[in-house]
């Protein structure tokens, strides 16, 4: 299923939410595109490090603006514009923390000490005053953060952007939104320019430059999670809130590869654990051969008309034959006996110390699957078809980890039940027929995981206690990308 309330966005952030027309949709599509190859937000591209990590090229300077004095040492950010308000001033500690993280972490990672960004400004798109030059009409910065690499400036939209974000996922979202777009300061300080860019022709299209400062911004969002950016910091809570923020900022569903800004929320999301995970040299290490691009157009007028939705029931019928062969090939392929589940609408299934309130649920006992539809219909509901679909995956998941003679109660067994819900999602990606996924589906799966822990929750209905929505995010991807061997099998 589409996300659908998505419009594409120049090289930076843009509240989605604020339109729901189709047709608004659609007729933006074409100049925003247009604006990412012309606007001042798109950053110049090119090669950003040689295979020892060194960097390569150097960075940019922005003509007109004095270069600030490289020093580690360097005090709080120069912020134009702003009026002092609360938001202001955590933009402010935002952008200074995370320029002395980049100042700390830069050579450690490139070896070679980190050129200070040369402006940032907290502006009002109203005021064609507090616009910086590059930006052309109030339309290319409401409600967005930009990086302009001419002039190696972050700017933002301090009247909606900032208190928005903060007011609907927390102060992290704002560290996130910020990060982002230093990101492709980064980057610009890691050799990727224009000049390169005619070295070598498509290396860095702008998917892959936005997937890199996801993961730039997931490599931040760490370092504040550890307490290492002075002045800002999250809780455990705030770290997924600051996601969910991250991936409101998505592409529209169904668009070719050739025609992507962000990528989608699967993609954003992957990007963004890579690097928090995995730290810097990763993020640059990422290629256009970076499998979880996976946006993709619609394959039928059928599929687009109905969103990429199924009816429930439609949903029902069609997945659990499907789901019941693939894992039980899964497990005969173990070396185990095959036992495919079943599925029921009305078995709930009675397990010692089951939790109730389940929308789908495995049965060791009787070897099924059952559904309540009126609790998988909220599921689909809230998130989308495929939502649904991940949620009866991952009890399937369990059947087939009960024949291989798996644990299929505690917090190791849901873990696993997702991680190959995602296994099952992967091989649909392919499919050209049959049950297979629709745009979309892929970021149903992800908002319901962010959301809600239905998915990881063992036989007795009960999930790991201390576990985010990024963890059970990070193991669904795995399996979407690595297939049941990432899984432990």
């Amino acid at each position: 299923m589409p996300h659908n309330d998505s419009v594409p966005v120049t090289r930076g952030y843009h509240d989605h939410s604020t339109v729901r027309s189709s047709t608004l949709r659609a007729g933006l599509l074409l100049p925003l595109i247009a604006l990412l190859l012309t606007g001042c937000s798109q950053v110049v591209i090119g090669t950003p490090v040689a295979a020892d990590g060194l960097v390569v090229g150097a960075a940019g300077q922005a003509p007109g603006l004095p270069r600030r004095p490289v020093d580690p040492d360097a005090g709080p950010a120069l912020v134009r514009g702003g009026a002092d308000t609360p938001d202001d001033r955590f933009a402010a500690a935002v952008v200074t923390g995370v320029e002395q993280f980049w100042r700390q972490e830069f050579p450690v990672r490139f070896g070679r000490r980190w050129p200070n960004i040369s402006d940032f400004m907290a502006a009002d798109p109203q005021d064609a005053a507090t616009l910086p030059p590059c930006l052309r009409q109030s339309l290319d910065l409401t409600n967005q953060a930009l990086y302009c690499p001419r002039l190696d400036s972050v700017v933002w939209d301090r009247t909606q952007l900032v208190p928005g974000l903060r007011a609907k996922y927390g102060d992290g979202a704002v560290v996130v939104a910020l990060a982002h777009e230093m990101g492709h300061a980064v980057e610009d300080r890691l050799g990727i320019d224009e000049n390169a860019q005619a070295r070598e022709p498509g290396r860095y299209p702008t998917i892959l430059l936005e997937g890199m400062a996801d993961c730039f911004a997931g490599v931040t969002l760490h370092a504040v999670a550890d307490g290492r950016i002075p002045g800002v910091g999250t809780d455990r809570p705030g770290i997924d809130r600051a996601l969910q923020g991250l991936l409101s900022f998505r592409d529209p569903v169904g668009l070719s590869m050739g025609n992507v800004a962000h990528g989608n929320a699967f993609d954003r999301a992957s990007a963004f654990i890579n690097g928090y995970d995995s730290g810097a040299g990763t993020c640059a290490a990422m290629t256009t051969t970076r499998t979880t691009f996976t946006e993709r157009p619609y394959t039928s007028p059928a599929d687009q008309s109905r969103g990429g939705n199924l009816a429930l029931p439609v949903l029902l019928a069609s997945m659990g034959p499907d789901a019941s062969a693939w894992f039980a090939k899964l497990a005969a392929d173990h070396g185990h006996p095959v036992a495919v589940p079943r599925m029921l609408s009305s078995d709930r299934c009675a397990v010692a110390g089951t939790q109730d309130g389940e929308p789908a649920r495995f049965c060791p006992a009787t070897l099924t699957v059952s559904a309540s539809r009126e609790q998988l219909g909220g599921v689909y509901r809230r998130y989308g078809d495929y939502a649904s679909a991940t949620v009866l995956a991952s009890r399937y998941a369990l059947g087939a980890l009960n024949s291989m003679e798996r644990p299929v109660v505690g917090p190791d067994a849901g873990r696993g039940a997702v991680c190959l819900a995602g296994a099952y999602t992967g091989q649909l990606l392919n499919r050209s027929a049959g049950f297979e996924l629709s745009p979309g589906d892929l970021d149903e799966a992800v908002d319901e995981l962010l959301g809600e822990d239905l998915a990881a929750r063992d036989a007795t209905g009960h999930a790991a206690e201390n576990d985010l929505g990024l963890d059970r995010v990070r193991l669904f991807r795995d399996g979407v990308m690595g297939g049941a061997a990432r899984c432990g099998l």
